[in-house]
């Protein structure tokens, strides 16, 4: 039997191109692999250097003191004004300029509820009834959707001019003082309104406790006053001088005093 030496060689050829390119397709995916390994790499990298920097302005702001703060937004405001007074500017006017008309609307409408909010002391109990009545009113969020199912549920409504007019033929919903619909059983509120009402009382209790300036007075204390003047008198007497007596006083109790 012979052998074709040239067929033999082709065939060494090809079984060595085959081979070759097995190679190189498996050297590119290696190097995709790599390119891809190294691009996480780098991604880990910048997010835990980013990571890094958040945490060190954070601490940064932490450290920083508010009155140094507060002190330095005073002195620039201080230079910038004697920098206009130097160029012959009006420093209000020249810093008016950076705000628009509807922000310095709102600001003034902002500083004139709050001076209407605030505490100008004490005159009389109608004075304090009032105010209170007030900020719950402004505190109160109404269940709008709530209240035009009942208006829809409880009116009739009709076409006037081109309007809609709400008629309530039998006084249910726009109730005046000769009504008997305040009594009805059917008028019940709703799971939501009562523990509304219940967090505002709670509310309430605790804000009269914390602002409250009557001291409480421990029953299980020993009584040594004959009144609440008396009692004040000897707390007074007691914050200066108990250091001193505490000795005396505990050999009078056990009664080995000399």
């Amino acid at each position: 039997m012979n052998i074709d030496p040239q067929r033999e060689q082709a065939k060494k050829n090809e079984i060595h191109d085959s081979l070759s390119t097995n190679e190189v397709s498996r050297v590119e995916k290696m190097k995709a692999r790599i390119d891809c390994l190294q691009k996480l790499r780098k991604r880990s990298d910048d997010a835990l250097q980013a990571n890094r920097q958040e945490v060190y302005e954070e601490f940064q702001r932490k450290k920083t003191n508010p009155i140094r703060q507060e002190r330095k937004r005073e002195a620039e405001k201080l230079l910038a004004k004697q920098e206009a007074q130097i160029r012959g500017e009006n420093y209000e006017r020249k810093r008016f300029w950076d705000y628009s008309a509807e922000s310095v609307e709102k600001w003034e409408k902002k500083q004139e509820k709050k001076a209407k909010k605030a505490n100008t002391g004490f005159t009389d109990f109608n004075q304090v009834a009032h105010k209170k009545y007030k900020k719950q009113i402004n505190e109160l969020r109404p269940d709008l959707v709530a209240y035009d199912e009942q208006k829809i549920a409880t009116t009739l409504t009709t076409i006037e001019n081109g309007k809609v007019v709400y008629i309530d033929t039998e006084s249910s919903f726009y109730r005046d003082a000769n009504s008997l619909q305040y009594a009805s059983v059917d008028n019940v509120p709703s799971a939501q309104a009562v523990d509304r009402l219940v967090t505002d009382v709670n509310k309430q209790i605790a804000q009269r406790e914390r602002f409250s300036r009557r001291k409480k007075v421990d029953d299980d204390n020993e009584i040594t006053y004959i009144n609440n003047r008396n009692r004040r008198f000897n707390e007074k007497i007691g914050r200066f001088y108990d250091k001193y007596t505490m000795e005396i006083r505990g050999n009078l109790e056990r009664g080995t005093a000399l």
